[in-house]
């Protein structure tokens, strides 16, 4: 909480998009050392150490839903609340995840490379692995939260039919709820859309790779930790695996001579399935306003360790410069 002649420091880790407004009782500090909120991405560690280096810090926020990279625990350990924008990419990813999904079922990099290299006309235009109609088609969805949901929306538009596994659902929002091993064994396409964790990690692997149908396409827009790379490119080698659509990867980004470049079948972006020019705004100016949420004494809907807003905690800002608020 603030006094009257106290400005909120807040760092923004890259250049806020315009649409974003800044409030007036707001300064924009060019790094965290100053800043007593951040508003972040999902690249850099925000953890104990970061908080001992920042003792002035009052709150991250994540532009975004995953907090893999924000030790909740530790920064609620040194009085720094943390939250994230879950409702900010859901329609970016969304809408992402689908166009992955159409590229490499529809072929459409090697359409465009058989075109380029002069090879598209006469009787070999029709050669090789063929696209894939979805009407009919069956849709896995591991993981049917905001994005996951959406993406079902859409392919139940489109005429497939969806299957979801989801250890924390009752009831599917559509489609139906299976366990894992089915939705491995009767999806067409899997699409992940689960969040980093023990649990999660390379749930995609060796052994859920087979247990899918011949020619079942991967989709992955949630983090790059849920797939076995190693694993997928064998697959795809053996042509069990048709194609996949990745916007995340280990690492991020691939270098450019990567295995899972340059594939025909295989597309890949680099993490950036939220930012449509629309998508940046939400999650920069969500983050932004549940961080001055709690700089201003309130408490942000989305903040990850209730517990935080204990009236114990510490949340007034005195800068070096500035009086104390009394």
């Amino acid at each position: 909480m603030t006094g009257s002649n106290t400005k909120i420091r807040i760092w923004i880790d890259r250049t806020p998009p315009p649409g974003v407004e800044i409030p007036s009782d707001v300064e924009l500090v060019d790094g965290p050392d100053h800043a007593d909120g951040v508003v972040v991405a999902a690249d850099r560690p925000w953890d104990d150490d970061a908080c001992r280096r920042l003792p002035q810090l009052k709150v991250v926020a994540r532009s975004g839903i995953g907090y893999d990279n924000v030790d909740v625990a530790a920064c609620a350990a040194h009085g720094v609340a943390a939250c994230n924008t879950p409702d900010a990419p859901t329609v970016s990813t969304a809408e992402h995840a689908l166009a992955l999904m159409l590229a490499v079922t529809k072929r459409l990099k090697g359409s465009e490379a058989r075109l380029a290299a002069g090879t598209a006309g006469g009787p070999g235009r029709l050669t090789g692995p063929g696209a894939l109609e979805l009407d009919g088609r069956s849709l896995g969805l591991v993981g049917c939260g905001r994005i996951g949901s959406l993406l079902g929306r859409y392919a139940e538009a489109m005429g497939m039919t969806v299957l979801v596994y989801d250890p924390y659902l009752d009831a599917a929002p559509m489609g139906r709820l299976v366990e894992l091993d089915q939705l491995w064994a009767e999806s067409d396409v899997v699409s992940l859309h689960a969040p980093a964790t023990a649990e999660t990690r390379h749930i995609v692997n060796t052994d859920s790779l087979t247990a899918m149908r011949p020619g079942v396409v991967i989709i992955n827009c949630a983090r790059g930790a849920l797939v076995d790379q190693e694993a997928l490119l064998a697959a795809l080698d053996s042509g069990h695996v048709a194609g996949a659509g990745l916007d995340v990867t280990e690492p991020e980004p691939l270098p450019p001579n990567h295995p899972l470049l340059g594939r025909d079948n295989v597309v890949v972006t680099p993490h950036v399935a939220s930012t449509t020019t629309v998508g940046i705004v939400r999650l920069v100016g969500q983050a932004l306003e549940q961080a001055l949420i709690w700089l201003r004494g309130g408490t942000p809907e989305h903040l990850l360790d209730p517990a935080a807003a204990h009236p114990a905690v510490d949340r007034r800002i005195a800068h070096a410069d500035t009086p104390r608020a009394s």
